[in-house]
């Protein structure tokens, strides 16, 4: 009897209520499997058949059991992992064709690496056609700095870490629920931890109204805000040089749209609050406020009169109609 083969690479799921988007997951990855890959589903007690589909793909490993969120679903499965590698890939979201192959590749070119970051697209559903709504491609945008975490997409599904870096680095964060992965990432390169780039897609993101990170006009929009400027809070205690001034970059960028988000709305409270909060960091932060007033004012214009927050307002409530 030959001996089972080590898995290399351990693909990790965290799913709750996934059905209507898990079985496009896992036929994007089922061409892509072979005796080196495992696939762990970690689910949170799924109750609209999210499980019943799963279970008709026996490659998969299951555990069913409540958590504290999606960052707990992901540590659960990299403390499951045999394989060398983890890679993590939500259950609504696709693995493009030929990734593993080009992780593979990867893996055996950088043996210093302890992360591998391939493209990656976001795409949003209009009409019965997928349109990209972001991507990123260039290798410049893919390295593992602070400035392209805290101002660009991190982008976590897109890298493949080495199992024994993750563990080092203590895994997710459970004190944040949407942004634990940026965090996750700021800390790795504090470390100095080593990334590989490859020329290769290795994630397609889908945009849609329940996704819990790309929630621009939805109802976490603003939770996944205060998460960011807590985690730029964080980090820029002890951020040094480039990567400090990357932080404030961020930090300005989130207080400023704070404001402009409490503005609109009429929250004088929430505006004095972002004000507080953006001059702490930068005494500036009140031309950077004008500023922003002044470039959103053509928009504000062309669009009758009416506030960004009011359009995706009303666009949530014709999507619920």
């Amino acid at each position: 009897m030959s001996a089972v083969q080590q898995p290399l690479i351990s693909i990790i799921t965290p799913s709750f209520n996934a059905s209507g988007t898990i079985g496009d997951m896992l036929e994007s990855l089922l061409p892509q499997l072979s005796d080196d890959i495992e696939h762990l589903l970690i689910d949170a007690c799924s109750s609209d058949g999210t499980l019943d589909i799963a279970r008709q793909y026996p490659h998969l490993t299951i555990l069913s059991e409540r958590d504290r969120g999606i960052y707990d679903g992901m540590n659960k499965g990299a403390a499951l992992a045999k394989g060398d590698w983890i890679l993590f890939l939500q259950a609504d979201d696709w693995l493009p064709a030929g990734t593993l192959e080009a992780y593979r590749k990867a893996i055996s070119e950088s043996a210093m690496a302890s992360v591998i970051c391939g493209s990656a697209e976001a795409v949003k559903e209009s009409e019965g056609c997928w349109s990209t709504v972001w991507s990123v491609t260039e290798t410049s945008r893919k390295l593992l700095t602070a400035e392209n975490l805290a101002l660009g997409e991190p982008m976590i599904n897109a890298r493949l870490f080495k199992r024994n870096a993750f563990e080092l680095l203590g895994g997710f964060s459970l004190e944040y629920s949407l942004a634990s992965d940026r965090d996750f990432l700021l800390h790795a390169t504090e470390t100095g931890m080593i990334q590989h780039e490859v020329d290769a897609r290795t994630y397609r993101y889908r945009w849609h109204s329940g996704s819990s990170t790309m929630t621009e006009g939805n109802a976490l929009s603003s939770k996944l805000s205060q998460e960011n400027l807590a985690i730029a809070k964080k980090h820029l205690r002890t951020a040094t040089g480039s990567a400090r001034q990357a932080l404030r970059k961020w930090h300005d960028y989130l207080t400023v749209q704070a404001g402009m988000n409490a503005l609109e709305e009429y929250r004088w409270g929430g505006l004095s609050r972002a004000f507080r909060a953006g001059v702490s960091e930068n005494p500036r932060w009140p031309a950077c406020f004008v500023e922003e007033i002044l470039r959103s004012l053509p928009d504000f214009l062309s669009r009758g009169g009416k506030t960004k927050s009011q359009i995706l307002k009303k666009e949530r409530l014709d999507r619920g109609k």
